[in-house]
């Protein structure tokens, strides 16, 4: 019986697995070209395809606008058009979100303490291991064996 259930779930995991759809797949991000980014820029403030919000990249050279029916598409500008293109949300009375580019500042110092006490550790639980011998118990020499 025991035998049964363990060839039973692998094939019930991987059942589970096919079955199911993936549920860390990505979502498709909707993307717009640049020319639609500015006839949506041009358009009346109360078109649901008008321009309310504006989130730029300027490393990646992606802006990402929230739109008056509330999408958010992903667009990606030519780099030379950078300056227009802030100018022009500027001018639209859009101010633009800068996303920050600055890198996670990494913790070197505090991964190489943290090494330094698992190295010492070990080094304690080896010595205390080595040191604390077998348990004495009664042993044939002392005379009990007769």
């Amino acid at each position: 019986m025991r035998r049964a259930q363990a060839l039973l779930l692998p094939f019930a995991l991987f059942g589970l697995l096919t079955l199911t759809p993936p549920a860390f797949a990505a979502a498709s991000v909707p993307t717009e070209s640049y020319a639609t980014l500015l006839h949506q820029l041009a358009a009346k403030k109360g078109d649901p395809q008008s321009v309310i919000a504006a989130t730029v990249d300027k490393r990646k050279h992606h802006i990402r606008v929230t739109l008056a029916n509330n999408t958010r598409p992903l667009v990606s500008y030519p780099p030379a058009q950078d300056k227009f293109l802030i100018d022009t949300l500027l001018r639209h009375h859009i101010k633009p979100k800068y996303t920050d580019t600055k890198k996670a500042v990494h913790h070197v110092l505090r991964y190489i303490a943290a090494g330094v006490v698992a190295v010492l550790l070990l080094i304690g639980a080896g010595v205390w291991l080595y040191t604390r011998g077998r348990p004495q118990g009664p042993s044939p020499a002392d005379g009990q064996s007769q």
